[in-house]
């Protein structure tokens, strides 16, 4: 059995497509409950939540952040297996039977993940490995985006076609299926990331103990990605420049953590810029620059 926490805000009809998803015939003796902690939207009513008794909806007068949501709902959790899904995911028939199926399996691992799809139903790069502070130099100066091969990404395996199975540092926080235990030996997220980062940092800690993480190219769900932030562009730049920060400040050396600094408020601002010049995305250079005089605004890490 299953149960599956939502971590919900301003997310529309990605909601409602998700949770139709999960509450097909095929999946009704997988599911143990549905947890959906809703961060204080502004265009969800109880009224839109299925009427279902394994639905269970939580409602938090506030936005308290992505990774404290989670945590509430992992709370809730009773079942076998946790399946950390968001809001514009949906589930294809047989992706929490196969899921469930391969974790029986293979109990070795902790966390796996699975093909990600999006709209049009191509697989997306999903998988993730570990940040160094070199290799977020290379994210920051574009140069990953020109020669990932050589310059690899940071974070995203964008260098790798995700069309095998392996273990690998991540998998994306869009779908996240866990053992119920996984939180008994490596604590729950940690809530100073107020959303971006917690994962990575939630896998980091899990690799230390020596904990397994495993994508699963042949099991399938769909993505759309960026359902619930695409409109506040500037607000989601620099909440991701911000975790960067704070991942960088816990769990590099200083040497590390200035290199990630610098990278950050004197590489990434005009190599971002120029990449939008090029691309003829003139209209979003302000949420650029909004996104970063953000940072700058809060006082961030130094």
């Amino acid at each position: 059995m299953v149960d599956i926490v939502i971590v919900n805000w301003n997310s529309g009809e990605y909601l409602k497509m998700c949770l139709t998803s999960i509450l097909k015939k095929d999946n009704n003796n997988l599911i143990n409950r549905i947890i959906i902690i809703d961060n204080n939207s502004k265009d969800l009513f109880p009224a839109d939540i299925p009427n279902d008794n394994r639905v269970i909806l939580i409602q938090n007068n506030q936005n308290v952040g992505f990774s404290k949501a989670c945590n509430q709902g992992f709370r809730q959790c009773t079942a076998e297996f946790i399946l950390l899904l968001n809001p514009d995911a949906m589930l294809l028939p047989d992706t929490l039977s196969d899921s469930i199926h391969f974790m029986r399996q293979h109990n070795d691992i902790d966390i796996l993940g699975c093909c990600l799809l999006d709209d049009q139903g191509v697989r997306t790069k999903s998988c993730c490995r570990f940040p160094s502070p070199v290799r977020i130099f290379f994210d920051a100066a574009g140069l990953s985006k020109i020669a990932p091969k050589i310059f690899t990404p940071a974070s995203i395996m964008t260098d790798w076609d995700h069309l095998e199975s392996r273990s690998v540092d991540m998998v994306m926080g869009a779908f996240m299926f866990m053992r119920k235990n996984v939180f008994e030996k490596n604590g729950f997220f940690d809530e100073r990331f107020f959303v971006y980062y917690e994962e990575v940092d939630f896998s980091k800690r899990l690799s230390a103990i020596q904990g397994k993480i495993f994508y699963n190219a042949f099991i399938s769900a769909v993505h759309s990605g960026e359902g619930t932030t695409k409109s506040v562009k500037a607000f989601r730049l620099f909440l991701s420049l911000k975790s960067r920060l704070q991942y960088a400040k816990k769990h590099f050396r200083p040497k590390g953590f200035i290199i990630v600094w610098i990278s950050t408020f004197f590489v990434e601002p005009f190599t971002r810029i120029l990449f939008l010049l090029s691309k003829g995305k003139v209209n979003e250079i302000g949420e650029t620059l909004k996104g970063f005089m953000l940072l700058i605004k809060n006082k961030p890490l130094h």
